[in-house]
């Protein structure tokens, strides 16, 4: 009787659901009476690249015929496409839950077919691109033990060597590739990928003579011959970045150069001018460790002009940053000024790429977990109409169906949550990337303000000297713009620069020391970037600097209760008088500032479930302000 009552009412409960589940696989069932998946997939592979969004519609329709078809082939199918318009999008651990399906549903009746080969090849290169090189290798070896033609079995192999040299397996990379085929190939583009993955494994064995020649061979081959494709070209450009990496390790700048050089003909020739741009950049900064400034200088120039041709602001600010230090290492600075302000300018264009794509990829999200609630509701209209059919012991079966079918409404509901919480999340972490983005510009401009006051004061030296640090600390900034968090290690360091500047400017208003606690392991504890700044700049700028006696401020990092909580105490005016100092304009700036780190910190705390804090007070002298911003020492950087 309790249970009757139990179905009955979770029936009533969730009759509207039900009945849309039912609607949704009743539509389905009658298409799928004159409509195939087959020519909807085949649309979608011709879209997955051109138009992910319009491929992903065409792939629930597919994905919905085929479950009320009960046609599992055709559904493995839908899960290779969405695995491959994730993995085209850089997606790797949604590309993974993909193709594992895929496989799943082909293991067994359908293992000897292409698109059982297609979800193990996925399954490789997601493993691989996730670091999970054991398991890569598995899927790449029961590849190669089916049956397969000689262009596939080429292919599987030189995966099975980026797999081992991506672990380090340099000696069985380089036996695969002795074992692949005899020394000339068929595929002109195929054998030229073969010889840049041989090059790439030489120069991370230090065979620096033979990588050098081999290399030599696929630019000579690649020039002569115009059918090797874009995979040819990148293989290319891999290694030789490869080569050039071990080269400067050794300091042999002289080689790298030339093989830079050999690399700018060859893209000049091809009009590949991003690469060029990376290039001369390259040599810029090897002829600037060479001590040769006047050619670095030269090449920058080249690079940042190729550069401003570009649709590419991440290029383009890289170009200028190396173009602006330069400038100041040989003295010129008002070009310095100049190349930094077209670097601030480059970092804030990135920055908005970098929101639209992380814009669209949400979108693609979004529409999967569409397609995931989908493929319940149809299948629960499907368990709804069996259960209809049934005559025998009817009441029995209804009773155990509603039950049944409230489990999966739960279930369901629970994806549904965990779908909009996902999507809640990527807001979140565009508003926390917004509002890190506000924190970078107007720091650099401050800054910027500051030369300008030296230039002013006609205190060139000092003014030398300030724009040496400030490039260090901007190359800092821009290491740990992108990431959330950093290492406490990166965070004082980029501090340490930051006082050091602002005390080039305002030594005879304060002093400042810093103290850290011995046992706290900076490397260990993560800070989301520019949380500390902020305050001391405060510090010095609203109470420091309007003291008429000289002040002090103190940094010290101690460990207490759980946490690493890293103190501000200066002796400035305190900030009651520096409230009445302050125009409309510095209450209003202040205050935006102040609310963005409070709203970045909210962000974190809910994101990542943390509990950074921070306490600002009154210094107990009556003069003066502390603030105490709690760090969680849990909070390591590998539980990011």
């Amino acid at each position: 009787m309790i249970s009757l009552l139990i179905a009955g009412n979770g029936y009533g409960q969730d009759k509207k659901e039900k009945a849309a589940e039912n609607e949704s696989y009743k539509a389905f069932r009658s298409k799928s009476r004159v409509s195939s998946a087959a020519p909807l997939l085949e649309e979608a592979n011709d879209l997955k690249v051109s138009n992910p969004d319009q491929a992903l519609t065409k792939v629930k329709e597919a994905l919905g015929l085929s479950l009320a078809q009960e046609d599992e082939f055709n559904e493995a199918r839908c899960y290779l496409l969405i695995g491959e318009i994730n993995e085209n999008i850089l997606e790797w651990k949604l590309a993974l839950e993909n193709y594992n399906r895929a496989h799943e549903k082909l293991e067994g009746s359908y293992s000897s077919s292409g698109e059982y080969k297609r979800s193990l090849q996925g399954l490789a290169t997601a493993e691989l691109k996730l670091g999970n090189y054991d398991n890569a290798l598995t899927h790449l070896q029961e590849i190669l033990s089916m049956q397969l033609n000689t262009n596939e079995r080429k292919e599987r192999q030189l995966d099975l060597s980026e797999v081992y040299y991506q672990m380090g397996n340099y000696a069985e990379a380089l036996k695969v590739l002795d074992n692949l085929a005899p020394p000339k190939l068929a595929d002109p583009s195929f054998e030229t990928r073969c010889q840049n993955q041989r090059a790439k494994t030489y120069a991370r064995t230090n065979e620096l003579e033979k990588t050098k020649d081999i290399y030599d061979n696929s630019l000579n081959t690649l020039r002569s011959n115009k059918s090797i494709d874009k995979a040819g070209e990148q293989s290319l450009q891999d290694t030789k970045e490869e080569i050039a990496g071990v080269l400067r390790e050794q300091k042999r700048y002289d080689d790298e150069i030339s093989l830079r050089n050999q690399s700018v003909q060859f893209n000049l020739e091809s009009k590949n001018l991003e690469e060029v741009t990376k290039d001369k950049v390259e040599i810029s900064k090897t002829l600037s460790a060479k001590g040769d400034n006047t050619a670095a200088l030269r090449e920058i120039e080249e690079a940042a002009r190729i550069a401003d041709t570009l649709d590419n602001p991440k290029e383009q600010a890289n170009a200028f940053l190396v173009l602006a230090d330069l400038y100041e290492k040989n003295g010129k600075n008002t070009q310095a000024l100049n190349a930094y302000k077209k670097y601030s300018t480059a970092v804030t264009e990135s920055e908005k790429l970098s929101e639209n794509q992380l814009l669209e990829r949400s979108g693609l999200i979004k529409q999967q977990r569409e397609i995931e609630e989908l493929t319940k509701n149809v299948s629960i209209g499907r368990q709804e109409e069996t259960i209809e059919r049934a005559t025998v012991f009817r009441q029995q079966l209804i009773i155990y169906g509603l039950i049944f079918i409230l489990l999966i409404t739960c279930t369901t509901a629970y994806f549904i949550y965990k779908s909009a919480k996902a999507s809640q999340v990527a807001n979140q972490l565009l508003a926390l990337k917004s509002l890190r983005s506000q924190t970078n510009p107007h720091f650099i401009f401050n800054a910027l303000n500051s030369v300008n006051h030296f230039v002013a004061q006609q205190d060139e030296r000092t003014a030398n000297k300030f724009l040496s640090e400030f490039s260090q600390l901007m190359r800092l900034i821009l290491e740990n713009s992108q990431e959330d968090f950093i290492t406490l290690n990166k965070e004082q360091e980029i501090l340490l620069l930051y006082l050091k500047l602002e005390h080039y400017r305002f030594r005879d208003k304060f002093e400042y020391e810093i103290k850290i606690d011995e046992s706290i392991n900076a490397e260990a504890i993560a800070v989301p970037p520019m949380l500390i700044q902020p305050y001391i700049e405060n510090a010095v700028w609203h109470g420091l600097r309007y003291k008429e006696t000289k002040g002090k401020l103190s940094l010290h990092f101690v460990k207490e209760d759980g946490n690493v909580v890293v103190r501000i105490q200066d002796d400035g005016i305190g900030r009651k008088r520096s409230a009445e100092l302050k125009t409309e304009n510095q209450r209003k700036h202040n205050s935006t500032g102040i609310k963005n780190i409070q709203e970045r910190l909210a962000i974190i705390n809910k994101v990542y479930k943390t509990n950074y804090r921070v306490d600002i007070g009154d210094a107990e002298s009556g003069t003066g302000t502390h603030v105490n911003i709690f760090l969680p020492v849990n909070q390591i950087m590998r539980g990011i």
